[in-house]
């Protein structure tokens, strides 16, 4: 790499499963391990941002579902390994149907479900700067603000 920061479209997917009346959200381990976080990556060149955003969750968890067609929020991240400082991250909803295993390379991603309360309490853990918990817990309060809205038929 150049060392110059990454100028891609960054995406989120905020994996879900509806459970006993309420929504258990899926988050993985960040590549340090010390944090949990949504899926996310890159938009690549030949993908769209939802495909993109089922790609990553795909690979960092080994889900499949339906990603939203539009993000539904964006948020706040600090950048990565290439010097790129706060990006914005495009959150789209995925409904996962099916898990595996995550792909190999990713193991240590340890995907795990959590109600929504165990979601926001372990979005904190690790030292994570106060903003950007803050900015976690909104992502998860905006989530569910459009899963339980009411379906226009």
């Amino acid at each position: 790499m150049s060392g110059r920061p990454d100028s891609r479209p960054v995406v989120a997917a905020v994996c879900y499963r509806a459970r006993n009346g309420s929504f258990d959200f899926l988050l993985v381990r960040t590549k340090g391990g010390d944090k949990w976080t949504f899926p996310k990556g890159h938009v690549e060149m030949d993908e769209t941002p939802q495909g993109s955003a089922a790609r990553e969750a795909c690979e960092e968890a080994g889900v499949h579902g339906v990603v939203a067609a539009q993000p539904f929020t964006h948020y706040r991240y600090p950048g990565g390994s290439d010097g790129g400082g706060e990006r914005s991250v495009a959150a789209y909803l995925l409904e996962v149907g099916s898990q595996r295993p995550p792909r190999t390379g990713e193991k240590h991603r340890d995907p795990t479900w959590f109600d929504r309360e165990a979601a926001q309490s372990a979005l904190g853990e690790g030292g994570r700067e106060p903003e950007y918990r803050r900015e976690h817990a909104r992502v998860l309060t905006e989530a569910l603000v459009e899963l339980e809205a009411p379906s226009v038929a």
